[in-house]
């Protein structure tokens, strides 16, 4: 390996290595082959959290995702027991067409503000689902795949406010 190529790994270690964020937690999950209607999928913290924190959903979208917005059921469990479940629209592109979210190729990624300071009150384990809810007009129950999202995430990172 000459010079240049060890000074320019450096660079790019040192540039990703200064890129962290304030995530107490983050779990990312694939769906390569889609989204399924009944796909539901569960995120698992194992500790506490008792500084005031803020829950983000991470959606990463390419060009086969056919709608401007997304449906989602989100729901908190602690050992077992549902705390709270939510029912959340997100915008995914501009009344333009054009995508939403970060990324500099056919890929976005979306994250998506669900709640703020939010502490654990119970005790661990808490684990959350997250399931998609998206209804094409004139089919009731939707398609059996949602196309082009390719990961869902969920982080929880220390509160700014």
């Amino acid at each position: 390996m000459n010079k240049i190529q060890l000074l320019f790994g450096l660079t790019i270690f040192l540039f990703l290595s200064s890129c962290g964020s304030d995530a107490l937690f983050r779990q990312d999950q694939d769906t390569p082959k889609g989204w399924g209607l009944k796909d539901t999928l569960r995120f698992r913290l194992e500790k506490s959290i008792s500084t005031p924190s803020d829950i983000y959903i991470h959606l990463r979208n390419n060009q086969d995702y056919p709608f401007s917005n997304i449906f989602l059921v989100v729901s908190m469990y602690a050992q077992d027991s549902l705390i709270e479940q939510d029912t959340l629209e997100f915008a995914m592109a501009k009344p333009n067409g054009e995508w939403l979210g970060t990324g500099y190729s056919s890929v976005k990624e979306s994250k998506l503000w669900w709640k703020s300071n939010w502490q654990t009150t119970e005790a661990s384990p808490y684990h959350f689902d997250i399931a998609q809810a998206n209804r094409a007009n004139g089919l009731e129950k939707g398609a059996e795949q949602l196309a082009g999202i390719i990961s869902v995430g969920l982080s929880i990172e220390t509160s700014t406010k």
